[in-house]
């Protein structure tokens, strides 16, 4: 064992059990050409380490339940959707371990938000180093998610686009599947409470609840936080044909907070509830979720994660580490 490493597990608090979870079919499934060199590397920062492989959203949010319970720490790899399981699992139980992500989807925005490479090797460093954030969660009803919940036009696409297209196109998968959104772009009617009691009624293409400077791959929330409390609630609004128009702008030149425009109104608030038709469906970091009405809560500071630290601060600038 190395000093550097010893040093981080002392630095952690004798941390000596870990649990190693993966998406086998994550981003084009390179991780499982991995899996020696990531014991081996685990193997000299713990006494104990345990791989599991997934085969289901419910095995990865079941896996991390029982693991709170058995393990110090939890290192996982897969893409948005697989963090936002192993949160779910996590955020459950009331011992909750330390997270270190290795990312290895398609678009893997929680992962740029946080600055954590793509690269294994660097990504294992951020974890050897063991410097660790508190990070905020959502509860919608009695579900949770990291980054976005999102209702409207092109949410669908990220559940949607089959895993086979994804490993073979990449992003691509997700253009070619979001185009009859754009052809036929959604608008429905939402009706927003705040914890304040200030109250909404908008026509929207798209509501986008974020904890996140990157949805769909595009840093778009360059004014959000990432463990401040409060969600930024962003409704796009109707405009030019049908709204699609205003997505785009949005997207393209980037939101701006407490700022009305003719594209976008955005909204912060820790807990507030959302009206509308009981056939829309969210999408919660890129999975399919409920649909219909929801109540939706911040939980502030609710899970530790290892991220990569520059001069005693965290490396992204969206996060306060105290």
């Amino acid at each position: 064992m190395t000093k550097d490493i010893k040093y981080s597990i002392i630095y952690l608090g004798d941390v000596m059990r870990c649990i190693f979870i993966y998406n086998p079919n994550s981003g084009k499934g390179k991780i499982k050409k991995k899996l020696d060199y990531l014991k081996e590397e685990l193997n000299k920062m713990f006494d104990e380490v345990v791989i599991h492989s997934t085969v289901s959203q419910a095995d990865t949010i079941e896996t991390a339940k029982k693991a709170c319970s058995s393990f110090d720490t939890i290192i996982f790899s897969g893409g948005d959707g697989t963090f936002n399981d192993i949160a779910y699992g996590v955020s459950t139980q009331e011992k909750r371990p330390i997270l270190g992500y290795i990312p290895s989807g398609t678009v893997n925005d929680i992962a740029r938000n946080l600055k954590i490479p793509k690269n294994i090797k660097k990504a294992l460093k951020v974890i050897k180093e063991g410097n660790i954030v508190n990070h905020d969660i959502g509860t919608i009803n009695d579900q949770y998610f990291v980054y976005v919940a999102a209702i409207g036009t092109f949410t669908s696409v990220s559940y949607d686009t089959k895993q086979k297209n994804k490993k073979v196109l990449g992003r691509l998968a997700y253009v070619l599947n979001g185009l009859n959104d754009v052809i036929n772009p959604s608008l429905f009617k939402v009706k927003l409470t705040t914890e304040d009691g200030s109250k909404y009624e908008i026509e929207s293409p798209l509501v986008l609840v974020v904890n996140s400077i990157s949805v769909g791959g595009i840093p778009f929330n360059k004014s959000g936080h990432l463990n401040d409390g409060k969600f930024d609630i962003i409704i796009v609004k109707k405009h030019i044909g049908k709204g699609l128009i205003a997505i785009f702008n949005t997207f393209i030149l980037g939101v701006k907070r407490s700022k009305i425009t003719k594209y976008y109104e955005i909204i912060r608030s820790s807990k507030f509830e959302f009206e509308i038709d009981d056939n829309i469906t969210w999408a919660l970091d890129g999975q399919r979720g409920m649909s219909g009405p929801v109540k939706i809560e911040n939980k502030h500071n609710h899970l530790q994660i290892f991220v990569p630290f520059k001069y005693n601060k965290p490396r992204s600038k969206y996060l306060k580490n105290k």
